[in-house]
């Protein structure tokens, strides 16, 4: 089935096959025999036409097939003009980017040559965890959402439903961190230090938290975990099949990590691994102890994490949106110190959860070091500092 089939896998053929099987338009399909976008108001048609399957359901637009206008049943591949597929998409992704907020994300194209200069291009538009999502084009500011008959303006109970719809996502978001905060700071299951502090990260993906929500198996969890080398911060662990997904620990000279891989994609780590209590320096007079928070051990070993578990969305399939959500439990008086021979506290961590805000990450391919430097600032900033020592003044990290 063409709606069942990867978007790189789609041949000509099976655009043939919409034709021969005589596959109407529907909620979910919309054909176009050509594209235009070279005038304001063909730009607005687009625009409404692209955003309106975000709002409602998604689905594929088809550029360069011909239908019947009363039945609106595909009769024959007659292809648009183009030059080649780059330059194609990239004007594409780049008035829809620039005309459409919020940017409706994982958009994919597909080009198919049919000689002479002319292809047959589909958009393939997924139905949006972030919406509702505006048509902001030279005075057009719109919300369109879709039906069998086509695309319509959204009215107030709808525009008012959606709205909601996103405001109880970030509670409800927020509810569950909390649960797993008083849960990890009681330590009911001793997987961690009693009455240590504890640095906790969350990888939430927005799809776990609303109707698009896909289960993964333990089997397809623990295979993806393997392909990209799973580990707690760096530690190798042996995993553990539970009924929530695959997990695990790390328990060693008397520190303790864990790591959770959840059916619903939510991948959560925690350790005590970053602190000590009463550190002291020995070679200052007279002796200066402290509660420390090794900074550099979180920069470095969060950004690796990052990238494993990056890697570890991609092989199991889990798309962006997703939140990356830290915190620091147990920690009031903790702190990172001045660098340099004669560190000096400058300020202590004061409040038993130190929730950073969350990071909203749309796309996977960026830079994790430039992603992350905002909770290290955040946690640098708890404990007195303008911002994290270790990136300089372009907000490079520091080798």
């Amino acid at each position: 089935m063409f709606f069942n089939k990867k978007i790189e896998e789609i041949q000509i053929e099976d655009i043939q096959s919409l034709i021969d099987n005589a596959v109407c338009e529907s909620r979910y399909l919309d054909y176009k025999q050509e594209l235009h976008i070279d005038t304001d108001g063909d730009k607005k048609e687009f625009l409404a036409d692209v955003s309106s399957f975000a709002n409602s359901v998604g689905g594929d637009i088809i550029f360069g097939v011909e239908e019947d206008n009363i039945d609106k049943i595909p009769t024959n591949i007659c292809g648009i003009p183009y030059e080649n597929d780059d330059k194609l998409i990239r004007r594409i992704e780049d008035l829809i980017r620039q005309s459409i907020q919020p940017v409706i994300l994982n958009i994919q194209f597909k080009v198919l040559d049919i000689g002479n200069n002319k292809c047959v291009f589909i958009i393939r538009i997924p139905q949006s965890i972030i919406s509702p999502h505006r048509v902001e084009y030279k005075g057009t500011d719109k919300f369109f959402s879709r039906n069998n008959k086509g695309k319509y303006p959204m009215d107030v109970s709808e525009l008012r439903l959606a709205f909601n719809s996103g405001l109880d996502l970030n509670k409800r978001i927020s509810e569950y961190k909390m649960d797993r905060y008083y849960e990890l700071i009681s330590n009911k299951n001793q997987v961690l230090n009693d009455n240590k502090p504890i640095f906790v990260v969350h990888y939430i993906p927005i799809s776990a938290f609303n109707n698009s929500l896909k289960y993964f198996g333990v089997e397809e969890i623990k295979k993806a975990m393997n392909e990209v080398n799973s580990r707690i911060f760096g530690n190798y662990c042996p995993k553990y099949i539970t009924i929530d997904g695959v997990y695990m620990r790390y328990n060693q000279y008397n520190e303790k990590s864990f790591a959770f891989y959840k059916n619903n994609g939510i991948v959560e780590k925690a350790t005590s691994d970053f602190f000590e209590k009463d550190f002291t320096y020995e070679n200052r007079m007279p002796k200066v102890t402290i509660d420390m928070i090794y900074g550099k051990d979180i920069v470095t070993k969060l950004i690796e994490d990052f990238n494993e578990v990056k890697k570890f969305y991609e092989q199991i399939g889990i798309n962006t949106p997703f939140i990356i959500s830290c915190s620091i439990l147990n920690a009031v008086d903790y702190t990172i110190p001045t660098k340099g021979m004669f560190s000096e506290v400058i300020g202590k961590i004061d409040r038993d959860i130190l929730c950073i805000n969350d990071l909203f990450v749309e796309n996977i391919d960026d830079n994790s070091e430039h992603i992350l430097k905002p909770i290290f600032d955040s946690i640098w900033n708890a404990c007195g500092h303008e911002k994290c020592f270790y990136y300089d003044e372009n907000g490079d990290l520091i080798e």
